[in-house]
């Protein structure tokens, strides 16, 4: 037993001590080891039950509105880009000659022989941000069924991915691959006047003096039941595979090479390299004209942009708050064991010792926060997901992240009271009641 000095120090004895401290030995408060703090700091958030569920309150409602909110920016994100790769916002198409002022190509230079070569489309697949590019070879403007009908339409060969990035659906059939054979797809308005409501698919029709088997059928264009209609020409569209044009009918040229580009990437950046490219290729003559629909993209751009700011500005008030509310209840803390930090000292703790177990107590309490956040949050993302237009995505990144969001709230925010429980008086400490 230690007995009171003569100034009126209380006395104490073991009883005094908290249980998790006289529960085991003194020299673990000098190792260090983490699992040992990372018991201690459970023990006295299990000791003070209401005191921790307040103040994890804070850090559960900051982890449940940021990891929210990011799982519903990242769904729509993923949205946004669905609809803009579906609308084809982020298509552009490089024609021959340049483009007037009302960035309109030029009616004379389309007639014309095609400056634009297999080179250009080789370069143009080199530049970042251009996921695919298609030549476009202009064939003929006529196909024959197998009955002897003769039907209008675009005629046009391309590979296999400049028939996909047409947003027009395949209704039935196929798309034929790169190196494909003597094969076609018919565009909606040649399928109907052939075939009528007979299935296309395996028939042959005759193009340019040669015969074609139909593989697959295009359907309505996108825009279709809307007024306006759909883009003219897109569905009198009829593709044949551009490697096998360009052997068998003489005289074929590039008469469009039409690019994919990602919508992550800043449009006017973009634009300036494809053109730059393509200058490079025709040694500095600008004999060509780029047509993007660069209003759509930056609208689409400047949206992904202000989400992204917004979530960041919401991001930081709600770990400042949480923050806030961690170093406040941890400064109540030490205020209500400063008797037990003087007896730990008293008894041969250091003050890294006692700033040590302060700061993990701190980071315990901000990932017991964290993880009832993100369980809460994705409850309610599977809620909002099921019940609304919006889905939510929770990816193991965004995991990741708010569990480091959390140690860093409890590393910061838990410094002030841990030093200041590091620097108590044992003495001092000792007196207080």
């Amino acid at each position: 037993m230690i007995e009171g000095n003569k100034k009126g120090t209380a006395a104490f004895t073991p009883e005094d001590t908290p249980t998790s401290f006289v529960s085991r030995p003194v020299c673990t408060l000098h190792t260090g080891r983490l699992g040992e703090l990372i018991r201690d700091a459970f023990g006295m958030l299990l000791n003070n039950p209401l005191r921790s569920a307040l103040t994890i309150s804070g850090i559960v409602i900051g982890v449940l509105v940021i990891v929210t909110l990011i799982a519903i920016l990242q769904g729509v994100r993923a949205e946004i880009a669905k609809q803009v790769d579906g609308l084809g916002a982020n298509l552009a198409m490089i024609v021959p000659g340049q483009l007037d002022e009302n960035g309109q190509p030029n009616p004379a230079a389309l007639l014309g022989v095609s400056p634009l070569t297999e080179n250009d489309v080789a370069a143009l697949r080199r530049v970042p941000g251009v996921m695919r590019v298609s030549p476009v070879y202009f064939v003929s403007g006529t196909v024959k069924g197998p009955n002897g009908v003769v039907a209008s339409a675009f005629v046009v060969a391309t590979n296999e991915a400049g028939v996909q990035m047409n947003r027009t659906p395949l209704v039935a059939g196929h798309y034929f691959s790169d190196d494909a054979g003597y094969v076609c797809i018919l565009g909606a308005k040649p399928n109907a006047s052939l075939f009528g409501k007979r299935s296309a698919v395996g028939q042959q029709v005759f193009i340019a003096g040669h015969r074609w088997k139909v593989v697959g059928v295009l359907g309505k264009p996108p825009g279709s039941d809307m007024p306006g209609g759909p883009v003219p020409g897109f569905d009198t569209l009829v593709y044949l595979p551009a490697n096998l044009v360009r052997r068998v009918i003489p005289h074929v040229q590039v008469n469009r090479i039409v690019l994919q580009t990602d919508y992550r990437h800043p449009p006017d950046k973009l634009i300036h390299a494809i053109e730059s490219t393509l200058l490079v290729n025709h040694h500095g003559v600008e004999d060509f004209g780029l047509i993007t629909q660069r209003t759509g993209l930056k609208i689409v751009y400047k949206l992904i942009n202000m989400a992204q700011a917004l979530l960041g500005l919401i991001a930081t008030i709600s770990l400042f708050v949480a923050g806030i509310g961690i170093m406040n209840i941890m400064l109540v803390t030490v205020t209500e064991r400063t008797r037990e930090i003087g007896i730990r000292k008293t008894v041969g703790a250091r003050r890294s010792d006692i700033f040590v177990q302060f700061l993990t107590e701190a980071v315990v309490l901000s990932l017991v926060g964290g993880w009832i956040g993100l369980v809460l949050s994705w409850g309610i993302c599977d809620i909002v997901g099921h019940f609304s237009v919006l889905h939510p995505l929770i990816s193991p990144t965004l995991v990741l992240l708010a569990l480091f969001v959390c140690t860093l709230i409890g590393v910061l925010f838990g410094v002030a009271p841990a030093i200041r429980a590091a620097r108590l008086d044992p003495i001092e400490a000792l007196r207080h009641e």
